[in-house]
């Protein structure tokens, strides 16, 4: 009972560490440029800071910007993603774009997942949960969900793994920047999204990608466009311009490229990454004159005129070693920005 309590407690620790990285702060070094969309947000992929927003939190249809989640999901929960697949029948000739898949096609999954980013396929996202949902597309459509809500988009709700309009499709902007920044922590999804074109002769695919990020923009990266006539044109980008790695989404945007690229150009000319905790860095000393270490390092991004409001206290607790592990705990660091925590982290012996 004791260890069950004791895990939930560090559980409830580390999603609220999260949390708090994640919290809203809208603090502009210049005007932030007028930005057309009904709904965005900005956000630093790393720390998850959100550097602006507009009603980030309502409730929107998101069109294909949902195959970022179907993606993710298939990539995780589907073993060999070269193996060759026959496509059924009843998942060929979907309404919308489309990588045109006839009955009995051969296919991977990676050639799949590849029409389903860069050419928006519906036809491939239903192949795509039908074998990585084990044959069932329910089955798949609930993983994601599941998903969702294991990752904190709580607002989020999917009916389909294409964004084909449904009343019960829906996000937000906070959401789908949250779906984001876990989706780019895996190399493959970041691989495929980030992808100008791929070429697979075996199966005769040929693919160049619809979003035009990843060719106007110096430092874009990907990641997803989608547009239905409910939802309107819905854009997740990303860019990375040094060790500074930025997210932006924006929905019912009718200049959701342009307005993408300036807020690009806000966060980069604005803000940048700083090491605020090293890892394994030495903290301090104690009674006994014993180093005593950051467990893990930090880092944030800030503007100029934030970067002298930082400032780092310490916290000394009951000593205590925690099972399996052979480190003896000090404390704990928290990081301010002004008088707002921002990160708090363990303080161990070595």
């Amino acid at each position: 009972m004791k260890k069950a309590l004791k895990k939930m407690m560090i559980k409830i620790a580390v999603i609220a560490v999260f949390l708090c990285n994640f919290a809203y702060q809208n603090i502009y070094a210049v005007e932030f440029p007028k930005i057309y969309a009904e709904s965005y947000i900005v956000i630093d992929k790393d720390s998850g800071r959100i550097i602006a927003s507009k009603n980030a939190d309502k409730k929107r249809y998101m069109a294909s910007t949902t195959k970022i989640m179907t993606a993710i999901v298939a990539i995780e929960n589907y073993n060999n993603l070269n193996e060759n697949l026959s496509v059924p029948k009843e998942y060929t000739g979907i309404e919308g774009s489309s990588i045109y898949l006839v009955p009995n096609q051969n296919a991977t999954m990676m050639d799949l997942l590849y029409g389903l980013m860069l050419r928006s396929g519906n036809d491939a996202a239903l192949a795509v949960a039908y074998f990585a949902g084990g044959k069932n597309v329910s089955n798949f459509i609930e993983d994601m969900n599941y998903k969702a809500k294991e990752i904190g988009a709580y607002n989020t709700n999917f009916t389909n793994p294409h964004g084909l309009h449904n009343e019960d499709h829906y996000t937000t902007a906070y959401d789908l920047a949250l779906i984001t920044k876990y989706s780019l922590e895996n190399e493959q999804f970041k691989e495929i999204a980030s992808a100008k074109k791929y070429y697979n002769s075996d199966n005769n695919f040929y693919f160049i990608n619809k979003n035009k990020v990843v060719y106007q923009y110096k430092y874009g990266t990907g990641v997803k466009i989608g547009y239905t006539k409910t939802a309107g044109r819905c854009l997740v980008a990303s860019a990375q311009k040094d060790d500074m790695e930025i997210i932006v989404v924006v929905l019912n945007d009718g200049n959701w490229f342009n307005d993408s690229y300036k807020m690009f150009d806000f966060a980069f000319d604005n803000y940048k990454k700083y090491n605020i905790v090293e890892e394994n860095q030495m903290m301090l000393s104690d009674e006994e004159s014993n180093p005593v270490f950051a467990e893990s390092g930090f880092s944030y991004i800030l503007t100029e005129e934030e970067k002298s409001n930082i400032k780092v206290e310490t916290v000394k607790s009951i000593p205590h070693i925690e099972s399996g592990k052979i480190n003896k705990i000090y404390g704990f660091y928290k990081v301010f920005l002004n008088d707002e925590v921002i990160h708090s982290g363990k303080l161990i012996y070595k």
